[in-house]
């Protein structure tokens, strides 16, 4: 009898503790899926570099964008393992634009202007499993151009630049901390920015900055 006792006693324990795995099971499932979100936000710092030259404007100035530093947030969502979608954002960045004439003199500063240009790129990531993540994106830029102001030799016109759309591509990697949501990134872009302008409601050309933008940013998983 107590031998009875004690075979029901031990198959009572087995089952209960069949019972808890599974309920464990359970729970854990949920668990596991929200430590696999797919969202993904970076903080960043990147600086444009607008290339050499910057076009010919009103047929007898070469005009010349500066080089800018700022932040540039961005959001990521994980479609597949290898698939992101990403929309970068940006603090405004601020630009001065120089005008040399055709004989090689500098006219000096001429103008500003502030752009907010926000992207949004496909990127593929070679190593999504691994802790260093290689990728490549392509994409689209929109450059919100505003707050154009003249000074030197442009003083009292109204200067007005038009919004760009273009597309936009990007290389770079990320390395994630082994058992941690954080990371660090770095990436280099390139974005099809041309803006047409005009001075005083008369077209004067196209300012064309097409800028290399190399970023760095803090990564954060959800």
């Amino acid at each position: 009898m107590k031998h009875f006792y004690l075979s029901m006693k031990g198959d009572l324990y087995m089952r209960t503790l069949a019972l808890c795995f599974a309920m464990a099971s359970l729970v854990s499932a949920p668990m596991a899926a929200m430590a696999e979100s797919p969202w993904t936000v970076k903080i960043g710092v990147s600086q444009i570099n607008p290339k050499s030259s910057n076009g010919l404007l009103a047929g007898a100035y070469e005009s010349d964008v500066s080089s800018e530093i700022g932040l540039t947030p961005a959001i990521e969502y994980k479609f597949a393992p290898n698939i992101v979608g990403e929309v970068l954002l940006a603090i405004p960045f601020k630009h001065d634009v120089t005008l040399t004439n055709k004989v090689g003199v500098s006219q000096g500063k001429a103008a500003s202007f502030k752009h907010l240009p926000p992207t949004f790129t496909a990127k593929y990531l070679f190593t999504p499993a691994a802790a260093f993540s290689p990728y490549v994106g392509l994409g689209l830029n929109y450059t919100l151009v505003y707050d154009e102001e003249t000074q030197g030799i442009l003083t009292g016109t109204k200067l007005k630049g038009k919004d760009s759309f273009g597309l936009a591509a990007t290389v770079g990697f990320e390395y994630r901390v082994p058992n941690s949501q954080w990371g660090v990134a770095a990436d280099l872009r390139y974005a099809k920015i041309k803006s047409d302008l005009t001075l005083n409601g008369g077209d004067i050309g196209t300012l064309t900055v097409d800028p290399m933008v190399l970023g760095v940013s803090a990564v954060y998983h959800y």
